[in-house]
């Protein structure tokens, strides 16, 4: 009798950019964590720790489709250290990630769809660019620019949101979370083209 090979069944990771600890929650930095643990709580799904990839994940079956949500908990910069080992040893197609992460060049509440380009000085952009490959998918959520034009960058991406912007968060996520379940079910031109075009102009 000849045995066939088993196959695994692939699939997308869904990373989220922030840093670990309590000191950094609500931060602008750890937009990323935030919205993986919406997506999660919606889905009454739990994150467990992977100390040897230094990432927390989830696994789930959305829409006959299977995803793996991650978190790096190498702090910011380092994001992607662990990534190809963890996504590879899980079966998933790297060039097919999603990044969830901070946007500085948008005001808060805003996001924006895109595929590939530039790091834009986001070192854990950056690192995870170095880690995996740079064409992935991409749903940025704004931060808005410095207030003060003296204040230094690090201290404003690692400063927390306003009680406003926090309620203009928590009113968008909604919305946010549709833009990220289109990435994963519909594809990116879609998710694209509605979201960037019809209804980022009305947040």
């Amino acid at each position: 009798m000849t045995y066939q090979p088993v196959c695994q069944v692939s699939c997308i990771a869904i990373i989220g950019l922030g840093n670990p600890g309590a000191q950094y929650f609500n931060s602008r930095h750890n937009l990323g964590f935030w919205l993986l643990d919406k997506f999660a709580e919606s889905q009454k799904i739990n994150f467990t720790e992977k100390s040897k990839y230094s990432a927390e994940i989830c696994k789930i079956s959305f829409q006959g489709k299977s995803f793996m949500l991650v978190k790096p908990i190498t702090f910011m910069n380092e994001s992607g250290k662990f990534l190809r080992s963890l996504l590879s040893s899980n079966n998933c197609e790297l060039d097919k990630s999603i990044l969830v992460h901070d946007e500085l060049t948008l005001p808060v509440g805003r996001m924006k769809i895109s595929v590939g380009q530039g790091d834009g000085g986001h070192n854990g952009v950056k690192s995870v660019f170095s880690g995996i490959g740079q064409n992935l998918k991409r749903l940025r959520l704004g931060i808005g620019p410095k207030s003060n034009p003296e204040m230094g960058l690090a201290n404003h991406v690692l400063s927390k949101f306003s009680s406003d912007e926090q309620a203009s968060l928590e009113k968008q996520s909604v919305l946010f979370l549709d833009a990220l379940k289109s990435l994963m079910t519909e594809g990116v031109d879609k998710a694209m083209n509605f979201y960037n075009q019809s209804l980022s102009t009305k947040i």
